[in-house]
């Protein structure tokens, strides 16, 4: 078993990433289910558009949350789905 010696900064950073990721696994996820069952007289795009702001107005999503959306194409840089 081999041991690691982390400093404190890394560990936090690596925390940080860890948050950021099950949040936009949340987001993604909840994308889905909206996709997956709503009917086709709602717009998927507000509809998505809700979520997005749903996690905004709760403050979860920070910088690194925006650019993980943003990479994957999901929002564009004001926080608008694409």
């Amino acid at each position: 078993m081999k041991k690691y010696i982390l400093t404190e900064a890394q560990l936090m950073e690596y925390v940080e990433l860890k948050k950021a990721e099950k949040i936009f696994y949340d987001i993604v996820v909840q994308i889905h289910e909206n996709q997956k069952f709503l009917k086709e007289d709602v717009s998927h795009k507000k509809a998505n558009q809700s979520v997005i702001d749903r996690f905004i107005g709760k403050k979860l999503i920070n910088q690194r949350v925006a650019e993980m959306l943003e990479k994957y194409k999901i929002t564009d840089e004001t926080g608008q789905i694409i």
